[in-house]
Parts: structure tokens; sequence; C-alpha cells
């Protein structure tokens, strides 16, 4: 762990900065801080907070703090809920200025994370960028040194800020074990002419998530696939930085069935209804633009990094479709651990894949779906 002296000059924004990154058009961060209180809101966790800066330099070394920021905020963390999450978070700067950010907290270092939102209309790109030392907290009742370290950098850039050769992760896995599976089983009404023939479909996802950039139609006719062989036959998606690839193979259940499609709507269904797919959110504060007119918005989905769902004949034992997507990312990743959200795993990921393998009765009139996240942890 870095030590950094909290009585020196550098918190003003005195320090010389060479070599320095900086920005033209204004940065939010938002910031995790030491935890603090307050004496009108006795029940928050004051540990963070929203620094506004004008023009940002950044410095060349972890070690160094960028200028004071013009403005900065508390952030309640009011019955134990992160700020930086998919549901928002505004507050009010001191000039007036309200800003809403809109952030996945699990999103990869160095990649999107969401927007945040001028009241007046401006939207800006948020980035993961966690672990850089930014300023003193605003709260020092608790702690007179409190310190804020970056969680997301808001911009007007393409790109997130560029790390220093010495800014290391201080992530650390959560100390959690690992349960067994999450699973349902459905049965549709019995028939006097089907015997029971149980199929089951495994679903493995991985914890860790990412932005796919467009809407999530574009995103499912990646699963191009050849009706003969049943096999996908697309080619791979090139993101910035990282690359999507999609696998599919099945076989012809009956004249009019193909797993292979019934595990592509299966996917479609999931995305479109499970908590574990944030699909096309709606960014705060874009809904209506200041004219009165309805804007263009940005279509963007947050969703697992990797997923799997493989179908098989339970009295067979023998495989009858499987459907994957995983991405490689071109750097190593630098970020906080996610572990596997288990609450995600509900009727809303269960019931459209058990709906998709319906349409394989009569030839299977018992389902049963399982999920896990493979793997429980991602560090790396």
């Amino acid at each position: 762990m870095l030590k950094f002296s909290t009585a020196i000059a550098i918190l003003n924004g005195l320090a010389s900065l060479s070599q320095a990154q900086k920005t033209d058009n204004g940065t939010l961060i938002l910031c995790d801080c030491g935890i603090g209180d307050n004496k009108d809101h006795l029940s928050w966790s004051t540990s963070r907070q929203m620094n506004w800066y004008k023009s940002l330099v950044w410095p060349d070394s972890a070690n160094k703090y960028p200028a004071a920021p013009e403005m900065a905020v508390e952030v309640p963390f009011g019955n134990g809920v992160y700020p930086w999450n998919p549901t928002g978070a505004t507050e009010t700067m001191p000039n007036g200025d309200v800003w809403s950010v809109y952030v996945e907290e699990q999103t990869p270092e160095g990649f999107k994370a969401g927007n945040a939102v001028h009241k007046d209309g401006e939207t800006l790109n948020c980035w993961s960028y966690h672990g850089r030392p930014i300023s003193a907290a605003l709260n020092k009742t608790v702690n007179h040194d409190a310190l804020c370290w970056s969680a997301f950098v808001c911009d007007n850039n393409n790109s997130s800020p560029d790390r220093p050769s010495d800014m290391t992760p201080t992530s650390t896995a959560p100390s959690t074990t690992i349960p067994s599976t999450t699973d349902f089983t459905q049965q549709p009404a019995p028939t006097e002419s089907s015997a029971s023939r149980m199929l089951s479909v495994d679903a493995a996802l991985s914890p860790r998530f990412i932005n796919w950039p467009n809407n999530w139609d574009t995103f499912i006719n990646n699963f191009v696939w050849d009706q003969i062989t049943g096999n996908c036959v697309g080619g791979p998606f090139r993101g910035d930085g990282y690359t999507m690839t999609f696998e599919c193979s099945g076989i012809q259940i009956d004249s009019d069935t193909h797993m292979t499609l019934q595990l592509i709507k299966a996917l479609r269904d999931v995305g479109a209804n499970s908590l574990w797919f944030n699909q096309n959110p709606i960014i705060p504060g874009t809904n209506v633009s200041t004219n009165g007119t309805m804007p263009t918005t940005p279509s963007w989905v947050v969703m697992p990094e990797s997923l799997s769902l493989t179908a098989t004949d339970v009295a067979a034992q023998k495989v009858l479709g499987r459907l994957s997507y995983t991405t490689k990312y071109d750097t190593f990743l630098a970020n906080p651990c996610s572990s596997c959200e288990t609450t995600r795993f509900d009727a809303t990921f269960f019931d459209p894949i058990l709906e998709a393998m319906k349409g394989t009765f009569p030839d299977y009139n018992n389902y049963h779906v399982q999920a896990v996240c493979d793997p429980w942890v991602v560090c790396y």
C-alpha cells in the first residue's frame, strides 16, 4: 500500500506537474474517500464525493495529487447502498450545478462504465479508473487526514485516462464461500401421449461486466448460423480494447424445431429480462432535451463478459446444443475483483430459458435449468 502525506501543499493543488495529461472541457471524478460523518444526517456514511475540475491536469506519477478541484460535494452512502451504481446518484454542487451519475460499478478498469448528466443535458462519459489518490476528503470529523481516491472519471474523452507506470491495482478478493449452483425445474401439464423426457440446460456466466456498444438486437444478430449444420458461422466482433467471439451448435429436434434456434431465443429473452443484463439503460436527465424534443440516446448494454448455455438430453446423456459468447481483452486488466451475485439468478433469468425449451415439446416435456458463475470471482 502506498503512503501519502496529507499535510503538504499538494492537497491544495500547489505541486509542480510535469509530463502531465490535461483535459480542457471539464472533468467530474467520482471518489471513494475515508469514512466521515455528517451531523445533519447521522445515518449516512459520507465516504464518497464528487469532485469537479474545470481543466484537470493529471500528474505523471501516482504519488502526486492533481490540483484541488474547483468544487466538490459529499455523496450520501445511505442505507448501506454504494452510490456509484446503475440506479444513479444525483447531487448539487456549491454553485447550483446538478449532476446525475449512472455507472456499473463492476466495469473493468479502463472501460466505459456509464455516464454523468448535467441538469442542462450535457453528458459525459464515465470511465472505470480506481485507486489513484485525488484530493482531501471534505468531511474531516472522524479522520482529519481522510483521502479521496478515484473510482470513476467522467469527461468528454473517448478513452480512459492513462495509468502512470507506478500506479498499481489495490484490489483484494472478497472473502466469500462458493455456493452450489442455482437451479429451477418446470414440468408442463402431463399428456397421455408423452412419456417423461427431461431436457437440462446448464448456464454459466462471468460475474464481471462489459458494455456492449449497441442495442441488444444487434448483439443477438451476431449469432449467424447455418441451418444445415446448426453451427454458428459469423465472425468475431472487434470492440474498443477487446474482441468478442460467438459460437453455437445444435441438432434438429423435429421438422419445425432446431436446438440452435431455441438457444438463441433463450439468450435473446434472458437479455431482455434478466437482472444480469441492463439493456439500453436510460441515463438520468436525458429523456427530454432542453427544447422539449426527444433526444437521440446512446444504445448500450451492460452484460456479463461471457456466457454459455448447454442443452442436454438427461436420459441419453447427449448434448443437444451449445451457445456461448466470450470476451478477450487486448491488455491485462487491473481492476477491482468481481464476485458472483447469486440474487441475479431469479425468475427473470430462468423463466425465459424454460419458455424457449418448451419449443422442444412433445419430444421433451420436462425441463431443468441450473446456473452458476464461472469463475466465481474475477480479479484479472
